[in-house]
């Protein structure tokens, strides 16, 4: 491994370790394992392993984070961006092997993008310096991450360059939210599109407070899709069909029984309950019990109660045995074996390629200390605008465009509410794509779900009218 350092404009020295490291199908590419200092009077950084085209120094460079906060970037790097990914077994129902295999990511975005995968501070080989809490909001994360996005062009002398921001979970707030911090910048990057995966932006909508009564509508048509995967509803459905018919539900009767509350005469509840029911697989007395709602976490334990298994909550194609005792509430996930497959895999590619000096200190999660600041008010009326953000940004730049990707079985990030934020936003509908996939949070876990992406995405980065 070449060990060198780089003295930049504003002098500071950054450590660089570079290799190669082939890719079948795709190439050879410069891979840099960086540490970004991004404040000038202490030691906060942030890690970026980058994959840098040899031969093409005028390519559009992708930014890639997850979310958290206080996750590395390894799921989106080993899971689909990656020169390498994960191989997890396509049916959940298979039992996991207690490895992964890495295996060539061929059909990746490398052949149109260099990539960066940025390590939020305290994560991956990034620090959070003296006073980690001052680190704690949306905005101070997202000023750190612009910073760094900003030092990394300077360092390749890549500043005129095309640039995407993607995030995942969090990330997708993060990746909004860097969009006003570069707004404050003398010489912010060219930015050309937002990619948001597992989109978290109208937190408000998926909120589960019980009289939030959007947050039922816009989670129904996750639920009706997992209904329908687990065959708990009519017989050889499909999926995205039921999550089309229950959004139809949702955003008509369901709603409009929803606000009618008590006031909804009996026989229309007990029509509207037996609907639910056809759509969920849930018993049509637990929504006359339940005022017609359901949370995504009684969902989860309701769903399949008879059979004594409970769905995940990040990807409800995987079940889990349920406790004889269970509340509304389970806390293990039953897809966090898949993600402890990422975290294994991600530290044997670090290793076998020698992308960092030390695997081991490689940090995939560091969960912040202290609560995390979202910039709303104290308020039970709070509302976190991030969507404005990104509708700013594109009314100042009109080569900025928006792609939002949602797995279909997502019990946090539902396509529900993807659907709702686009709907409710001011962004031309040409200058936005958004995309569902048969998979869960981390769709790309799914073979034919990472294929479909990747080709979306490449087709999205194609589509740049102001290259």
């Amino acid at each position: 491994m070449i060990r060198a350092s780089l003295r930049m404009a504003f002098g500071l020295t950054l450590a660089l370790c570079a290799s190669v490291v082939p890719v079948a199908a795709q190439g050879d590419y410069r891979v840099e394992s960086t540490v970004i200092p991004v404040t000038d009077d202490e030691p906060v950084s942030v890690g970026a392993i980058s994959y840098v085209d040899k031969t093409a120094a005028d390519r559009p460079v992708l930014f890639a984070f997850n979310g958290g906060p206080g996750a590395s970037a390894a799921y989106l790097h080993i899971g689909v961006l990656g020169p390498w990914r994960a191989d997890v077994p396509a049916d959940p129902a298979q039992a996991l092997p207690s490895a992964a295999r890495l295996a060539p990511n061929d059909g990746g975005v490398l052949g149109n993008v260099d990539v960066v995968f940025l390590d939020p501070p305290g994560t991956g080989l990034s620090d959070r310096g003296a006073n980690p809490a001052a680190l704690n909001t949306v905005a101070a994360d997202a000023s750190a991450m612009a910073e760094a996005v900003v030092r990394w062009l300077s360092m390749h002398d890549r500043a005129a360059a095309p640039v995407y921001i993607l995030g995942e979970s969090y990330g997708t707030i993060r990746a909004a939210a860097m969009l006003d911090a570069f707004a404050g910048m003398e010489e912010a990057p060219d930015i050309r599109g937002v990619i948001l995966l597992g989109q978290a932006l109208n937190m408000i909508e998926t909120s589960q407070r019980p009289d939030n009564i959007v947050s039922h509508a816009v989670s129904l048509p996750t639920m009706a899709a997992i209904a329908c995967y687990h065959g708990r509803v009519a017989p050889a459905c499909d999926p995205r069909a039921a999550a089309r018919a229950a959004m139809e539900f949702a955003a008509d009767r369901y709603l409009r029984a929803l606000f009618a509350g008590t006031r909804l005469p009996i026989e229309e509840r007990r029509d509207v309950a037996a609907q639910l029911s056809a759509l969920t697989g849930v018993a049509a007395d637990y929504f006359l019990d339940h005022d017609l709602a359901i949370s995504k976490e009684a969902f989860r334990v309701e769903l399949m109660r008879a059979d004594g298994m409970v769905t995940g909550r990040y990807d409800a194609r995987y079940t889990a045995p349920l406790s004889d005792d269970a509340s509304d509430i389970v806390g293990p996930d039953a897809c966090s074996a898949v993600s402890a497959l990422y975290q294994d895999a991600m530290r044997e590619y670090l290793t076998r390629f020698q992308i960092v000096d030390d695997p081991a200190a490689y940090a995939i999660h560091s969960q912040p200390e202290g609560a995390w600041a979202y910039g709303g008010a104290d308020s039970p009326f709070a509302d976190w605008p991030f969507m404005e953000s990104v509708e700013r940004a594109a009314e100042e730049n009109r080569c900025l465009r928006l792609f939002v990707g949602t797995g279909l079985f997502d019990l946090t990030t539902t396509v529900g509410a993807a659907d709702y934020l686009l709907a409710r936003s001011i962004l031309a509908p040409e200058r936005s794509t958004a995309r569902v996939y048969e998979g869960g949070h981390m769709f790309y876990s799914n073979p034919a779900a990472r294929s479909e992406f990747l080709a979306d995405l490449r087709g999205f980065l194609a589509q740049d009218k102001c290259a």
